[in-house]
């Protein structure tokens, strides 16, 4: 039997290409040898899936390197239409399970939203652009569309790139999904805000929460802390899980992942909260910019919203986190362990407790 030897290559940083050797030799069980031509395999292989070629390495020795080359060129490909970026470090198992799991990671994606002009529909009015419709990159048609109010368009908000800016009124809302998603949800977003504000929530009053906010603190604060949410209706969160990154302006990579009990929030790759219930609502579509109560609104800006319908494994999640964070230039730390939250002493407050959000948790 003769299988292509792998390898890397210096101009590709990766395997040879599968047809380096030109022919090879498939024996089979019953005795007869067949002989294929290389550019034939690799033009069969690439069409194949992760579990294709899996099947396909399992029964003949002589396609398994073939197979893994094959693999590795798919995942290469996949991993760039997403987006995200291959590290050396987050590599486990061979280059088909690997693709695997990134096409899982494909398949569960849900929304994908991108503050770039050739994505949206926009509105100039005097000076400015506003936005009308976002559309979504993950091919499922969950677009965000204005609702009373549109955000404005910023071209060049963030390392050259485009953002939404939400000014306290400004909501996009999308259509409500064919069937509310369950958890686990991962969400992803690129965004900045300051003060007690909403980034993202479920659709409309009738909605179960499903938040993701700077908000529900334990003492009074200004800028309150990162904190996601998915329970109750009307009434305060009975179940919250809160970071410590606080609302101050900045821009940020969250990670929300909705799990009840093994719900985790990362900001720029730290894992500030895990371990603790968030509640079991379900998502049944978005409100960007605003809680689905229409109360708390955003002060800030969004770059990029994606929505996966799965509890995103850690090698996907830090590769995605670390292109966004390339993409806008900004700082990325994938911390193994959990940073020790800082002390904070509650405030005394004026506003009327009406104004503020209490969390029973």
């Amino acid at each position: 039997r003769r299988a292509l030897r792998g390898g890397r290559s210096e101009s590709e940083g990766g395997p040879r290409s599968i047809h380096r050797r030109r022919t090879m030799q498939v024996h089979l069980r019953s005795g007869a040898d067949f002989y294929l031509d290389g550019l034939i395999v690799e033009a069969i292989m690439l069409n194949l899936s992760a579990k294709e070629l899996a099947t396909v390495s399992s029964v003949c020795h002589a396609l398994r390197t073939p197979a893994q080359l094959a693999a590795h060129r798919g995942l290469v490909q996949l991993v760039n239409r997403m987006q995200g970026v291959l590290l050396r470090h987050c590599e486990r198992g061979s280059w088909i399970s690997q693709l695997r799991e990134w096409e899982s990671v494909r398949t569960s994606c849900v929304m994908w939203l991108q503050a770039e002009a050739s994505n949206m529909i926009l509105v100039k009015q005097g000076e400015q652009r506003f936005v009308k419709r976002c559309a979504d990159l993950s091919g499922n048609g969950n677009v965000a569309s204005m609702y009373q109010r549109m955000p404005v368009y910023k071209p060049s908000a963030l390392n050259g790139h485009g953002a939404l800016e939400f000014d306290g009124a400004s909501v996009l809302k999308t259509r409500p999904f064919a069937e509310p998603l369950q958890q686990p949800i991962t969400l992803v977003v690129v965004a900045r805000a300051r003060g007690d504000t909403t980034i993202i929530d479920s659709l409309g009053p009738n909605s179960s929460r499903f938040e993701l906010c700077h908000g529900y603190p334990s003492g009074w604060h200004p800028s309150p802390e990162i904190c996601m949410t998915a329970s109750g209706h009307d009434s305060s969160p009975r179940h919250s899980l809160r970071g410590s990154t606080r609302g101050t302006g900045d821009w940020h990579v969250y990670t929300a992942i909705f799990d009840q009990r093994r719900s985790e929030v990362y900001v720029d790759g730290y894992c500030e909260a895990t371990g603790k219930n968030v509640g079991t609502n379900v998502l049944d579509g978005l409100s960007i910019g605003c809680d689905h109560s229409g109360v708390f609104f955003l002060n800030g800006a969004l770059a990029e919203i994606r929505l996966y319908h799965c509890h995103m494994p850690t090698a996907q999640r830090v590769q995605t986190e670390a292109a966004l964070a390339a993409r806008y230039g900004l700082g990325y730390s994938c911390a193994p362990t959990m940073p020790t939250p800082p002390k904070t002493t509650a405030r005394f407050s004026c506003a009327p407790r009406s104004s503020l959000r209490v969390s029973d948790s």
